[in-house]
């Protein structure tokens, strides 16, 4: 196997560790949103990463390419098809991305997290569901080894903001843990403020409630997701697949700057489902919040989202993309 990412990115890290993966790295920029100069950089480090994805392609001669979208899904699309390499793509969001759009003509099948990315056919166009990590699969009968669940409160909430955090997310629970949990001793909150913003919150809820945890990050997101009845986080691809394996109720903040707004596409999918709501990160506000809070907390509520969650991802996801990939490479 061989894998193509940002050279220098979180990818290359990550993948250069397996001893069975060879990484290789090319140089690829999001086009810009607003005016500036990275528009004048923007083709030149674009193109530079077509022919350094022609040559590692060219050399390792791969069967078939698989891309997840993106802007480092541009440099290796665009030598696939100039080496008539087939492609199969997935896109994760609601919304098809920039990347994705310009080449799902010529891909050989387009694998879909939601169907109102593209108009599904059944055959080459096909909704599949997002993968997510094995460890999310994993059924922890002995709550004695969760340390995040305790059973002295009706109601647990985890927020969530990534592994950087989410400023307007950790506001809040600035808020919530001074106005709010001392008049809600019957609330947890599990508050994960990622490592930029951590030392800030640390400070802010110094004199915290007892019923206010804070963390800068979590290895096992599972065990978070366990001990939680309502999660309040962003609305990227991958924590949502993992929400929705875990069937748990959310309220979605999406981050506004996301490409093409396709967060709150992803967020409102699952809101249109009733297995979650929306707050616009513009209207994230105490008020707006504790509000939304004080309607979702009731164990019916509750258990009709969680059921809806569940709904919003199809059975098998892993298996049903292996499948199609297979069935591709046996067309080959």
């Amino acid at each position: 196997f061989g894998y193509i990412g940002v050279t220098g990115g979180m990818e290359d890290k990550i993948v250069s560790k397996e001893p069975n993966i060879k990484f290789m790295g090319v140089s690829a920029q999001g086009m810009p949103r607003k005016l500036s100069l990275q528009w004048f950089s923007f083709p030149f480090v674009n193109l530079k990463g077509v022919f350094s994805a022609f040559r590692y392609l060219k050399k390792f001669k791969p069967d078939l390419v698989v891309t997840t979208g993106g802007f480092v899904a541009f440099p290796v699309l665009a030598a696939s098809k100039i080496l008539g390499i087939p492609v199969v793509m997935h896109e994760q969001n609601a919304a098809m991305g920039v990347t994705n759009k310009f080449f799902i003509n010529s891909a050989k099948k387009v694998l879909l997290t939601y169907d109102s990315a593209a108009k599904a056919d059944g055959k080459r166009i096909v909704v599949t569901g997002n993968p997510v990590r094995k460890t999310f699969f994993y059924k922890n009968d002995d709550e004695i080894n969760n340390s995040f669940i305790d059973r002295n409160y009706e109601y647990t909430i985890a927020v969530v903001g990534g592994s950087r955090g989410a400023l307007s997310l950790n506001k809040a629970c600035i808020e919530l843990s001074k106005n709010w949990l001392p008049k809600n001793k019957n609330i947890r909150l599990l508050h994960i403020s990622g490592e930029r913003d951590y030392e800030m919150v640390k400070e802010a809820t110094k004199e915290h409630s007892e019923n206010y945890v804070l963390l800068k990050y979590c290895h096992n997101m599972k065990d978070i997701f366990d001990a939680s009845d309502l999660l309040i986080s962003r609305a990227g691809a991958t924590i949502l697949a993992e929400i929705s394996v875990c069937r748990k109720p959310a309220i979605l903040v999406p981050f506004p700057y996301a490409t093409d707004n396709h967060q709150e596409k992803n967020a409102r999918v699952l809101e249109e489902l009733n297995a979650a709501k929306v707050l616009l990160d513009k209207d994230m506000n105490y008020e707006s919040l504790t509000s939304l809070l004080k309607e979702l907390l009731n164990k019916d509520i509750l258990s009709k989202m969680s059921d809806s969650m569940k709904g919003s991802r199809p059975d098998n996801v892993e298996l049903k993309i292996y499948n199609e990939i297979m069935a591709t490479m046996s067309e080959l």
